[in-house]
């Protein structure tokens, strides 16, 4: 709920002060617009597509006749993923991320990858080109949200990667899943946080999940076999 609410631009009439609509002089109502931020509960893009982040620059994406993939960045460094999902350098101390804004080098103009962009989209905003490789391996893929950045954003495979990694710690969770912050005698909304985004507004995304754990137990169906049970 939390990463997929986002502004979305609307329009809505002009109001006067005492509440009434303002037309212009063709008697036509003027109109303002605003960005208010709505939840979508759907994969979305990520606000400003990682603006100021080092993945904000694109990368080229080369499938290679050996079946492996070479990855161009802005700068100039180029990573190799092999079909299992290891990555290697192919420059010497290629280092992953690219400065935002900066030009173009002469070794990525000149490769004949097809150019990505790999900012936050899904459910779990997932980002850089490292993870889109490795989450696409994980969930059986393939190189498919390597080659197709796009997919993430289909409902099935988003939800693919979030469960993925929340149960197991990998890609996007770096090393976090919930058997760590929930079992039968310990439940910590608070912590769980980390498996997405460190501890950025992690009370808030508490209160919310609280919220929805009421929500599901008070909807809970007690069959008449339980009820007689207790």
């Amino acid at each position: 709920m939390w990463e997929t609410t986002s502004p979305h631009s609307i329009e809505k009439p002009a109001l006067n002060k005492k509440g009434k609509p303002l037309y212009d002089k063709n008697g036509k109502p003027v109109m303002v617009k605003s960005w208010p931020w709505l939840i979508s509960m759907s994969p979305v893009d990520e606000v400003g597509h990682g603006k100021g982040r080092q993945y904000h620059e694109p990368v080229k994406v080369k499938l290679l006749a050996d079946g492996d993939v070479r990855i161009t960045e802005h700068d100039g460094d180029q990573f190799k993923v092999k079909q299992g999902g290891s990555i290697s350098n192919l420059t010497k101390g290629a280092k992953l991320g690219t400065k935002d804004g900066i030009p173009a080098s002469s070794v990525y103009e000149k490769d004949d990858g097809v150019e990505h962009v790999y900012y936050g989209r899904g459910y779990v905003q997932l980002t850089w080109w490292s993870n889109y490789a490795k989450a696409g391996i994980e969930i059986g893929l393939g190189y498919g949200l390597l080659l197709d950045p796009e997919q993430v954003k289909q409902p099935a495979t988003a939800y693919k990667i979030m469960s993925y990694g929340m149960r197991t710690g990998k890609i996007f969770a770096n090393g976090h899943s919930f058997k760590k912050y929930f079992t039968q005698t310990k439940t910590n909304y608070e912590g769980a946080r980390a498996m997405v985004n460190g501890s950025d507004h992690a009370a808030d995304i508490a209160k919310i999940a609280r919220q929805f754990e009421a929500v599901l137990l008070k909807a809970k169906v007690i069959t008449p076999t339980q009820a007689k049970a207790k």
